[in-house]
């Protein structure tokens, strides 16, 4: 018996209960509506993410984790399904929030009061004028 074979029948079998509950609750046109609006998500995500690699942008560590975030979110969304578009927003705002607090961290300086005043100043070396 072979114990590290993944199965993906329970997330299905997740998929389509969360799916039914949805259909339930709010109707069958708001799933047709939540589940295109996430497919068109996934879609802007991983054309965010091309435009970046045709650049050819060398980035940081940080940067290529953000972009790491958006693929995996844009993949995630695009599956059809509420579970995988609820995992994308986690992922994406995790991305985001990854991003930003990372980019923001070496910005925050002290600040010092500001003196308009310019000084002129000249050294005159006294050594040299006695001799």
């Amino acid at each position: 018996m072979n114990y590290y074979t993944f199965s993906i029948f329970p997330f299905i079998l997740l998929e389509v209960l969360a799916s039914v509950l949805f259909v339930m609750s709010f109707g069958f046109g708001n799933f047709l509506l939540v589940l295109f609006g996430s497919m068109l998500i996934g879609v802007v995500l991983l054309a965010i993410f091309w435009r970046n690699m045709l650049e050819f942008r060398l980035c940081s560590p940080l940067e290529m984790l953000k972009n790491f975030a958006f693929v995996i979110s844009g993949f995630l969304f695009l599956v059809p399904g509420l579970l995988s578009s609820v995992c994308g927003l986690f992922v994406l705002v995790f991305g985001l929030v990854f991003g930003f607090s990372r980019q923001n961290a070496g910005k925050f300086t002290q600040s010092s009061p500001q003196n308009d005043e310019i000084i002129d100043v000249e050294i005159i070396d006294e050594k040299k004028d006695k001799q």
